[in-house]
């Protein structure tokens, strides 16, 4: 089984805030979160919340996590802007940027994933195209830095010969075919994906049946 990862960076240092704000997203629709010491085990229902890096605090969502509904609620909570990515079964990324609680853009790296027919690959691929010039204009870098990331990939398919290995910048550490290649596109205009995931700053225990009590949000993907 491929890799399930969620992440979500908002522009701002307090991480006493962060903290409130998903408490309060995850008790407003299942039972409330409970705050984990640093010495106990790491399990699979743990919200990690990370000490600020550039500006952003970074919060790692549990597997299987759809945080987009928790990202739209903290930015609105918040106050902030706050960028949201996720990695589905290794096999492609989405990311989102939010203002207030309000979408701003949309991107999928294989947007017709689960499109059933050419319409609805083409709407899908409109709807998550990417608008580098949004992403520049709400983060203050050259949308030169961005623009390389937005690009869709065509799923592999068993047999297909080893694709071609290209990088949006030869300093990046992921290339395009790799979902983990939001890391690099973070990095471009601020967020910082945790070194050391080991290390966070703040850690949530969601209650037993989170998976089917938090909403997910208005994505397809």
């Amino acid at each position: 089984m491929g890799e399930f990862v969620a992440a979500s960076a908002f522009k701002t240092a307090d991480v006493i805030a962060v903290v409130a704000a998903v408490s309060g997203f995850v008790a407003a629709h299942s039972s409330p979160a409970a705050r984990v010491e640093a010495a106990e085990p790491v399990t699979a229902d743990e919200v990690q919340i990370y000490p600020p890096a550039n500006g952003w605090t970074v919060v790692l969502w549990p597997n299987y996590f759809i945080e987009v509904a928790a990202a739209e609620h903290m930015s609105r909570e918040l106050g902030v802007l706050t960028s949201t990515a996720r990695i589905y079964d290794g096999d492609y990324w989405t990311h989102s940027l939010l203002r207030d609680g309000e979408t701003l853009d949309r991107f999928a790296s294989i947007p017709d994933y689960f499109a059933e027919d050419e319409d609805e690959a083409a709407a899908l691929a409109t709807k998550y195209a990417g608008k580098p010039e949004v992403i520049a204009d709400a983060t203050g870098c050259p949308v030169e830095q961005v623009a390389p990331y937005l690009v869709h990939i065509e799923e592999d398919e068993e047999g297909d010969d080893e694709p071609d290995r290209v990088k949006a910048f030869p300093d990046d550490e992921f290339e395009l075919d790799s979902a983990w290649v939001f890391v690099d596109f973070w990095r471009r205009f601020g967020p910082r994906y945790p070194d050391d995931v080991s290390a966070s700053a703040a850690r949530l225990r969601l209650a037993p049946g989170w998976l089917d009590k938090l909403p997910t949000g208005d994505q397809e993907l």
